[in-house]
């Protein structure tokens, strides 16, 4: 492997066919199924029994329940509360996703712009379901800022709903970008590393710090491009549950 590109290759591992559809492992379902099978057991830990005095787990565990709990309310309110366990459910898979990643010839499977732009249109179709639900017909007041010129409120509208309709495709390439960007950034100084066993110490030296350096960088970013995505789908959950302007 010798081009930075080469590690979001999509390679075939076994050609598996049941009535016709395709259940082949590949290098995406296996990543996709650690993934899943760690977001299973980070829940688990979650329902663990609690203690009066809390393990380093528990304490843990709470701290980051508030820390969802915190940005839920800021971007919605008590209103959406109801949908903590979703936001919940979307920040560690993503992490998750991104964090298994950083493990040495692993298969980062947020780089493949299929899981980003299936998780972003999934999630913007049940915004606009949540909105409808609730609002009937109201929900297009999201569209119709107030106070506007009545000539205004037809290319208002058109711009508006435009803006809408592109949500998925900005919160999909966002996520995509920048785990791709860092991840061959990582690979490049990975390679580096390989260099400096072949040719000097001080080579070597310089590898050792920038995979370091980079890894740690990338586990920060693993983090908050959670986190980002988490606080956009709060702020697109608020427009769903509150739509007037």
């Amino acid at each position: 492997m010798f081009s930075p590109l080469e590690q979001f290759e999509n390679h075939l591992f076994y050609p598996l066919y049941f009535f016709g559809y395709d259940f082949s492992i590949t290098s995406f379902s296996i990543a996709l199924t650690f993934s899943f099978v760690f977001f299973v057991l980070l829940f688990l830990l979650n329902l663990s029994r609690s203690y009066i005095v809390p393990t380093h787990a528990q304490y843990i565990i709470e701290n980051f329940y508030l820390f969802i709990v915190g940005m839920v309310r800021s971007q919605t309110g008590f209103s959406g509360f109801a949908y903590i366990p979703l936001v919940t459910s979307v920040f560690i898979f993503i992490f998750c996703c991104n964090f298994l990643g950083l493990i040495p010839f692993s298969f980062t499977s947020t780089a493949q712009i299929f899981l980003p732009f299936f998780l972003s249109l999934t999630l913007n179709f049940g915004l606009i379901v949540i909105g409808f639900y609730q609002h009937q017909f109201t929900f297009f007041r999201l569209f119709i800022p107030s106070g506007i010129s009545i000539f205004l409120v037809p290319l208002v509208f058109v711009i508006e709903i435009s803006t809408y309709l592109l949500r998925p495709f900005s919160l999909a390439l966002r996520l995509f970008a920048n785990m791709m960007a860092g991840h061959t950034l990582l690979f490049i100084c990975t390679i580096t590393l390989y260099i400096g066993l072949v040719t000097s110490a001080f080579v070597f030296a310089t590898g050792v710090l920038l995979v370091f350096a980079v890894f740690t960088l990338e586990l920060l970013i693993s983090f908050l491009q959670a986190y980002v995505f988490s606080v956009l789908f709060c702020v697109y959950l608020n427009d769903s549950l509150h739509p007037v302007h």
